[in-house]
């Protein structure tokens, strides 16, 4: 995919979410009851590292009318697992998965994440007849590799978002992966996308996790293992630190949009310029307590200063009419 298509897709996404309520639910759907408990996993880790707690709210769910679903709805042992080493919530990854329900859970979460394309594609296949624009909070796990989906100068800023003791985990299978792709592609996913016409989630399985993390080359050294679960795993780390750089992101920059009209509204002729800064935040605390809240005073004392000069600016250039 293209850089400005995959800008395009991302464009759409953040605009069909709605930050007024000061947090984003996602759900995490897969067919296995095994990637999306993970991921959800993965997620509320480094929403706590980045002081996004009580921001982004991960789920998980499973399409149990898959083929691929087990007939268990508890935790694998292979999840287990990987909770285990990683470090993440044994409460959550212990508790039995959920049924995916198309009618309700695309109303009741603001971004669904398909695990793989294949999954994304059932869920897009599935939406009832009238829920245009649904397809938007619809995403695949792969997209949030990509830099240019997540608005980023590089893969290093979403990497940064990753809490170091995990990080040192999931690197070395990350470097090994990205070592054996094409050095100008920018994202796992980019390169990837030949394996079984898919991402580089559609094949991985719950046994894979079973596979050594380190193994013997040919020279007897110890390398960090470029197939099976591990690559997967890093790959799905640096995914969840997308989703959270992404949502983050969509969410300053709406209230950035409505702060910014928020100040227009209430401060455009030129005797307005003669209102102290303190004056003026208490007018548009008065005007806004849910906008202005999400800015810390000295955030909105610097924006109040900032459009007072261009308010000026812009009567000067007019000739103060």
């Amino acid at each position: 995919m293209l850089p400005l298509s995959k800008k395009a897709r991302a464009k759409q996404t953040s605009q069909h979410l709605d930050a007024s309520r000061f947090h984003f639910q996602i759900l995490f759907v897969d067919n296995t009851n095994f990637h999306a408990r993970i991921a959800e996993g993965m997620l509320s880790r480094i929403a706590e590292y980045n002081d996004a707690l009580f921001t982004l709210f991960p789920y998980s769910a499973t399409i149990d009318t898959s083929a691929n679903a087990p007939i268990d709805s508890s935790a694998p042992e292979e999840a287990l697992t990987i909770c285990d080493y990683l470090g993440l919530c044994p409460t959550s990854c212990s508790e039995d998965g959920t049924s995916f329900n198309v009618a309700y859970d695309l109303d009741q979460y603001d971004l669904i994440i398909a695990v793989d394309d294949t999954i994304q594609n059932l869920i897009l296949r599935s939406l009832p007849k009238g829920s245009e624009g649904y397809e938007h909070k619809c995403r695949s796990l792969s997209e949030f590799l990509s830099v240019n989906f997540c608005g980023v100068e590089n893969i290093t800023t979403i990497q940064d978002m990753i809490e170091p003791g995990m990080w040192e985990k999931a690197k070395p299978y990350y470097d090994a992966a990205r070592a054996s792709f094409d050095s100008s592609s920018s994202t796992i996913s980019d390169n990837n996308k030949g394996r079984s016409g898919g991402d580089i989630f559609t094949d991985s399985k719950s046994t894979d996790v079973y596979h050594p993390r380190m193994i013997l080359n040919e020279n007897g050294a110890a390398i960090p293992n470029q197939s099976g679960w591990p690559l997967v795993e890093a790959a799905m780390l640096v995914a969840c630190a997308g989703i959270t750089r992404f949502c983050l992101d969509t969410m300053d920059a709406q209230f950035d949009e409505a702060f910014a009209q928020l100040l227009g509204r209430h401060f455009y002729r030129k005797e307005d310029l003669e209102i102290s800064v303190d004056d003026a935040d208490d007018q548009l605390r008065l005007g806004s307590l849910s906008v202005t809240g999400y800015f810390s005073p000295k955030e909105r004392r610097a924006r109040i200063l900032q459009h007072f000069e261009e308010l000026r600016s812009k009567f000067e250039s007019e000739g103060g009419n």
